[in-house]
């Protein structure tokens, strides 16, 4: 049906499928509007139930205008077929966010509960209940809006029927609905009295949506099992699990609301969604104001947690530094593919290196139950670690252990120390089952594997001299041994921050990145560190977007614990493409596992600052500053959202603090030049673009900057020219042409128009 016109609706494409029929984007010619339709087809018994329901459904929602509800505009026939026109909305269900994240921080699934409430408030004022609440059903736009929908199972309290207005043409729909023995719904998400085949009451509603919070929160359903038989006897019969909460301030005390949602009885619930909104509201007064319901207690995360903190070097040589690092770090990979185990990420943990450290403080501070950490000394071929395992809640030791081994023997001593933990933490910790970390391929070289360790122990650090040393050591590594594959991934990495970072030409360092990641692919194809670094390259270079996306996803369904993959899609694919809530949502997956991260930290405040809300983006960049006031990235930002603000001498001090802490930098010279020359200091800005436009001749100086400088010297034509040759050299900051501010001025030019279609940013 794709381009033909049904009555005044042009159908536009195709937007999904199913048993009963299609639905469609559409757009309104009258209105012009965009609009989804669904269309039914077939005439089979449960074709004509569908017909039955969605014509129900579009009775149900006419009397009901609310913003969290999805509106319907119009019921139509075509050819004998009925269709229903709604609203188009943009985003995810629920149920899509919960198979790929599992679990959303708690003020983000407080705004949802609020929003959703409000919604059933609406619904339940006029009698309407939804009967089948359930996370398909739930809907979150790209504006973050939430959204209930489907209500052709809706039926009325019988009593409130003639206070609707709606008695005579909804009786005859909701007669079946209402007559007890009757089962309507999905059973994962039914109420107790619902599978009992009673009549429902609004309340019914309340506790479909605790359900689905409780998932939300927890991260998994409170009594599925693995039967439909054996679920639906555990909504009717057991209790919550002991426990099941963390119960301290970081949950906003949602799960006292969501433990009274799912009380057996309905009469302890909450009556209806006005009652239910009035105590997400308070829930919501109170956390703003900073007060919580009832003491603070003891932090005990919802599921098994460790950090490795780094190694104490005890070697006489302070040059094994990289190997106490790297013998942590590669204990981290390990426990991190541990089904059902939180590991904290490694430049989290690390920021505790050489600090006389509360544990238990270690614990808050990275959000979990047990801290790992030791010593190691390394004489010659010889090895002795000494290692310790904490419960952080009350200090004591699960586990302690020395080894002796010679460097021959340093990966099984590395799956012997993760095996241990990991059974230490089935026993004591209550991680379910015996699992076992998967092994990791590694050289037999134990020389590679020394160059390799000083390879990541360089490329933490990022600077640009340090990433040329881990070069230098990958590149060395791989010389050893032509099949290791992490070392070609960390070698893969350094070639695309160099990109990133503007410090090498695109057309340098992205093919050996490429070149580098795919070799490393070809080694080991489910290898996440590859693909994420390869997902980078198609999206930033090739401006590749869906093949990146693909790649992206990949890695982090194959170990959803590793950051970058999380971190790179969302600051280099998702945030480049304007797509900021799916952003918010990688961004706090990142956080949750590496919550001490400074990178992870800016890239919060840019996405406000690409929102155009200076205000925010301060905030979070001063966030990162407390944390590491010498942190040059978010001086750099700190500048840009000052900028935005319109406070320039402030934006001039951040840039210059910035340049103090990397000289050289083009990107921060252009920023600095930029903002001088918005603050009318022309004559300086030109000098400084002098100088930049000098240094091309000898080094890559990306022309996106350039053209930065010369808006802001109101050089619009130079402007442009500069953009269209950084098209040319496919220069990385081009991905952000559809969103800086800089750019807004010209962003309707037609050559403009053109480069954002040629990287498919339009």
């Amino acid at each position: 049906m794709i381009g033909e016109t049904i009555s005044h609706y042009r159908i536009l494409s195709s937007l999904g499928t199913g048993g009963m029929g299609v639905v469609y984007a559409a757009e309104d010619l009258v209105l012009e509007r965009k609009v989804a339709i669904k269309f039914l087809s077939g005439n089979t018994e449960a074709s004509v139930e569908a017909a039955r329901r969605l014509k129900r459904e579009a009775r149900n929602l006419s009397a009901l205008n609310h913003p969290n509800i999805c509106t319907i505009y119009e019921l139509g026939e075509h050819q004998g077929q009925p269709y229903l026109v709604q609203e188009l909305l943009v985003g995810s269900t629920l149920q899509d966010i919960i198979e790929k994240h599992q679990k959303l921080p708690p003020a983000a699934i407080l705004d949802l509960a609020i929003q959703i409430a409000d919604g059933l408030r609406a619904a339940h004022a006029v009698g309407l209940i939804h009967r089948d609440i359930k996370p398909a059903n739930l809907f979150l736009t790209q504006d973050q809006r939430a959204k209930i929908l489907d209500f052709g199972l809706a039926g009325q309290v019988p009593q409130l029927l003639a206070l609707t207005g709606n008695a005579t043409t909804m009786a005859a729909d909701t007669i079946q609905f209402a007559t007890p023995g009757t089962i309507v719904g999905t059973l994962d998400y039914m109420s107790p009295e619902q599978l009992r085949g009673e009549a429902v009451t609004a309340s019914s509603d309340v506790f479909s949506l605790g359900l689905v919070l409780y998932q939300l929160l927890v991260g998994r359903h409170p009594f599925r099992k693995a039967t439909i038989l054996e679920t639906a006897s555990a909504i009717l019969m057991l209790p919550l699990e002991s426990g099941s909460f963390v119960r301290d301030p970081s949950t906003l005390g949602l799960e006292r609301v969501i433990a009274r949602m799912l009380a057996k009885d309905a009469s302890a619930r909450y009556a209806d969604g006005g009652e239910l909104l009035a105590e997400l509201k308070a829930v919501h007064a109170r956390t703003s104001s900073g007060i919580f319901d009832g003491p603070p207690v003891e932090q005990r995360p919802p599921s098994p947690s460790i950090a490795v903190l780094p190694f104490t070097n005890l070697s006489a040589d302070p040059e094994n530094e990289y190997f106490c690092e790297g013998l942590a770090e590669e204990l981290v990979s390990a426990l991190s593919l541990v089904d059902g185990l939180q590991v904290a990420a490694w430049n989290s943990a690390f920021r505790f290196q050489g600090k006389d450290v509360n544990m238990r403080e270690v614990g808050q501070q990275l959000g979990v139950g047990a801290v790992l950490e030791g010593s190691l000394r390394k004489s010659g071929i010889h090895l002795r670690v000494n290692a310790r395992l904490l419960d952080v809640r009350n200090g004591l030791t699960l586990w302690s252990e020395r080894y002796d081994a010679e460097m021959k023997d340093v990966f099984a001593l590395q799956e012997q120390m993760a095996g241990a933990i990991t059974g230490q933490l089935v026993t004591k910790m209550g991680l379910r089952g015996k699992p076992e970390p998967a092994p990791r391929a590694h050289t037999h070289n134990l020389e590679a594997y020394n160059l390799y360790l000083k390879g990541r122990y360089f490329w933490n650090r990022r600077r640009p001299a340090d990433l040329q040393r881990a070069i230098e050591s990958f590149e060395q590594a791989i010389a050893l041994d032509d099949r290791y594959a992490a070392a070609l991934a960390g070698l893969a990495d350094c070639h695309v921050i160099l990109g990133i970072q503007g410090i090498g030409r695109p057309n340098d360092v992205y093919p050996l990145a490429r070149a580098a990641a795919v070799k490393a692919l070809a080694i080991e194809p489910e290898m996440p560190e590859a693909l994420t670094t390869l997902a980078c390259i198609e999206a930033i270079f090739d401006w590749n977007w869906p093949a990146a996306e693909q790649r992206f996803q990949r890695a982090i369904a194959l170990n959803p614990q590793y950051v970058t993959a999380h971190h790179w899609y969302a600051s280099n694919l998702l945030m480049p493409l304007g797509r900021f809530a799916e952003t918010k949502e990688q961004i706090e997956l990142a956080r949750a596992n590496d919550p001490l991260s400074l990178s992870v930290q800016v890239v919060v405040g840019l996405i406000a600052y690409f929102e155009r809300d200076p205000e925010t983006a301060l905030r979070e960049y001063r966030k990162a500053l407390e944390m590491d006031s010498n942190f040059l990235l978010a001086h750099y930002f700190l500048g840009q959202a000052h900028e935005l603000a319109g406070d320039l001498p402030q934006a001039i001090q951040s840039f210059q603090r910035a340049l103090e802490l990397s000289p050289g930098s083009a990107e921060i010279e252009a920023s600095l030049a930029r903002a001088q020359a918005l603050a009318g200091n022309r004559g300086e800005a030109e000098e400084m673009l002098r100088r930049l436009a000098h240094r091309t001749a000898s080094q890559y100086v990306s022309p996106v900057l350039i053209a930065q400088v010369l808006l802001a010297l109101d050089s619009q034509e130079a402007a442009i020219q500069e953009l269209q040759r950084a098209w040319t050299l496919k220069s990385t900051d081009l991905v952000w042409l559809r969103l800086r501010p800089v750019f807004d001025r010209i962003r309707d030019d037609r050559r403009v128009e053109e480069i954002l279609v040629a990287t498919g940013l339009s």
